[in-house]
């Protein structure tokens, strides 16, 4: 299946310039900012903008187009009895077309895959912008489940030159549904988040006032009221929704099934679980071994004194971090760093593995933190000890070298 295409926004300027406002539709194209477009409808291609007439062709909507001049040129707008136009790329050359409501920034894709929609949803004939605005109103609505989508397009205003409004811009997919293809606009996609999850063993307490939702989004009648206790969670996901970020942690309950909990509500009459609290002879669970340290935050890369997997008496929660009895003493552990240093699934190994000078070696398998740079070996081989592999397929060996234990990709990764 094909994988959607997706848009690298620029994040550099997230929350300058004003938000972005629909009715701005018609505001002349920012050459800065939008340097592709998006034609809605059938517009005509034209030879010359001062000849109405000089029609060679036409483009049919909806597909992209590209503007053909440079970044600091001008001369692709033009204006002649008192419309707008612009120069664009095609197959004939440049050409010119009218900047009506048929063309809007943004950009607009084809795609084929399944999505699952969480919450009910208008359906559109047509996106509601530009030439379609004033259409009517959609009547039919969409119920939870899964769809497939042949098209996105991200709708920008054409004056926006923003990196807020850019975030703000409505997201439209095209759907397939038994009344022919119908659109939908800015769905929560549970799995363009799950690439984002993260392990963790993170201890967290529920009051009773948490909501809890099958996925990592507030959907309307879906959530159910959390039950008062300690709690451990298995996985953690931090996401934007527009400019709003979220965090959520995920729970495996009694019963064996999963839900989600919003660790920092944004609304007064939401409550979150308590990540800092003290606990009186509580047990928690080290799901994996787990370096233990003296102080909170201690974050050193070289200390690798680990706990091993098992229960442990714990007396203070402190943000991911908790002070449990060791053998040792009271020693403090990161918890949401201990799945990812020592993932789950490592297995015993005994295999060649090949240094090169592009190596380059790591504290740990998921952490990102680079031990030797690339350059730092000549080509040579080491005796692995340890081995996992990354859900992604990704071979990893635990060896030794001449400046301690490191873990090194059977490839280099990819930047």
């Amino acid at each position: 299946m094909k994988m959607a295409v997706k848009c690298v926004l620029a994040m550099s300027v997230l929350f300058s310039g004003l938000s972005f406002i629909g009715a701005k539709a018609m505001a002349k194209i920012d050459l800065m900012a939008n340097r592709q477009l998006v034609v809605l409808a059938e517009t005509n291609l034209l030879d010359d903008y001062k000849n109405p007439d000089s029609i060679v062709g036409s483009i049919t909507g909806m597909q992209m187009v590209e503007v053909s001049c440079g970044l600091n040129e001008s001369s692709c707008l033009a204006n002649a009895g008192g419309k707008e136009y612009i120069r664009i790329k095609t197959w004939m050359g440049d050409k010119w077309i009218e900047d009506d409501n048929k063309i809007s920034a943004g950009g607009y894709w084809e795609t084929d895959r399944d999505i699952t929609i969480v919450q009910e949803m208008k359906l559109y004939d047509q996106p509601n912008v530009g030439i379609y605005y004033k259409d009517q109103p959609p009547q039919e609505m969409l119920t939870p489940q899964k769809v497939h989508v042949t098209a996105m397009y991200r709708y920008l205003y054409k004056g926006a030159h923003t990196g807020r409004a850019m975030l703000e811009a409505p997201e439209w997919y095209r759907i397939s549904t038994q009344q022919g293809q119908k659109w939908i606009v800015d769905p929560f996609i549970p799995e363009d988040k799950q690439k984002d999850e993260r392990p963790t063993d993170r201890v967290m307490k529920l009051t009773g006032n948490e909501w809890l939702y099958d996925y990592p989004y507030v959907a309307a009648g879906k959530g159910v009221k959390a039950t008062p206790g300690i709690v451990q969670a298995v996985a953690r996901v931090q996401f934007n929704i527009k400019t709003q970020i979220y965090v959520w942690s995920k729970l495996r309950l009694q019963d064996g099934t999963y839900k989600w909990v919003k660790e920092y509500p944004l609304l007064e009459n939401e409550s979150g679980p308590l990540m800092e609290f003290d606990l009186v002879n509580e047990k928690i669970t080290l799901r994996t071994a787990t370096r233990y340290f003296d102080i909170d935050g201690d974050s050193s890369l070289s200390l690798q004194n680990w706990l091993q997997p098992g229960t442990y008496t714990a007396d203070k929660v402190n943000n991911g971090w908790a002070r449990v009895q060791t053998p040792f003493g009271w020693k403090v552990v990161n918890l949401d760093r201990a799945p990812l240093e020592r993932p789950q699934g490592i297995t015993e190994a005994q295999e060649i593995v090949k240094l090169t000078p592009e190596t380059q070696t790591y504290y740990f398998p998921l952490t990102g933190e680079v031990c030797h740079q690339a350059g730092t070996f000549q080509d040579q081989e080491a005796l692995s000890f340890e081995k996992w592999i990354s859900p992604q397929g990704v071979h990893w060996y635990h060896i030794s070298t001449y400046s301690g234990i490191v873990w090194v990709p059977e490839k280099p990764l990819q930047e």
